[in-house]
């Protein structure tokens, strides 16, 4: 019992100097939590040792570059965790194939699948521009934040539907985000239809997407049905990774 109320100490202390924004001493911890200040001093002294914090010569603390690799392991792995979980729903929702992907560069790779049928495309890159995950990915991104990840980018028209610039693809950015999802018919492949929505961190900025993907065919006239199921099952995985809304419902 006395290791778990220490261990749930370490981790109260841990959390408010990493909530801070500025460097915090031991007496300001202790004022924050309401407890002793040489209880709290010896905690950060322990957090220290262990290089999960760093103290400064004002004898304030900051987490250490090590607390936030640790973070990202953690949040890497029940992102593999609950991402399997959560594509097996979708394809169980939508009965289509469901994916996950991420940003790499000016690019989105898929990095978990759910087949119903095809080939894998774990691990292919292809141009945010013009990706299915693509506008899911860039949510939050503003106009100029947009026209910076595209600077350099040549906007190959793989379709008739391919986005042709920076402002192109805002403007489907932008309608995507009025209605909570985004419809990419063949923008990268002629005759693939997609459905994407946003998946946040802890943090809340967008660490994935999830989306699936079927023959236009088949799955265009299903959009605006499945759009609100993939931004539910979305944001249901995002909570899983510690994200919580701020919109009242």
């Amino acid at each position: 019992m006395v290791e778990v109320k220490s261990l749930a100490r370490a981790l109260d202390v841990l959390r408010a100097v990493a909530d801070s924004d500025t460097p915090l001493s031991a007496t300001m911890v202790a004022d924050q939590l309401g407890r002793d200040r040489i209880q709290i001093a010896r905690t950060l002294h322990s957090l220290e040792s262990a290089e999960l914090l760093e103290r400064d010569t004002d004898r304030r603390y900051t987490p250490s570059p090590r607390v936030f690799g640790v973070v990202a392991g953690i949040a890497a792995a029940r992102l593999r965790t609950f991402g399997t979980e959560a594509l097996c729903q979708t394809v169980e929702a939508t009965g289509e194939s469901a994916f996950i992907a991420e940003v790499r560069g000016d690019s989105s790779v898929a990095i978990l699948e759910r087949l119903v049928s095809g080939v894998s495309w774990v691990g292919r890159s292809f141009p945010l521009y013009c990706d299915d995950a693509g506008q899911a990915l860039l949510w939050d991104c503003t106009r100029d934040e947009i026209e910076l990840i595209f600077r350099g980018t040549d906007f190959v028209s793989y379709s008739p539907t391919t986005p042709t610039s920076v402002d192109d693809f805002y403007q489907r950015l932008v309608r995507a985000r009025g209605v909570g999802y985004s419809l990419v018919d063949g923008e990268s492949q002629p005759g693939v239809y997609a459905i994407a929505a946003p998946v946040r961190d802890f943090t809340g900025t967008v660490r994935c997407a999830l989306h699936i993907q079927g023959p236009t065919s088949m799955l265009a006239a299903r959009g605006n049905e499945l759009g609100p199921t993939i931004t539910v099952l979305a944001d249901r995985l995002s909570e899983r990774l510690g994200w919580r809304s701020t919109v009242s419902t």
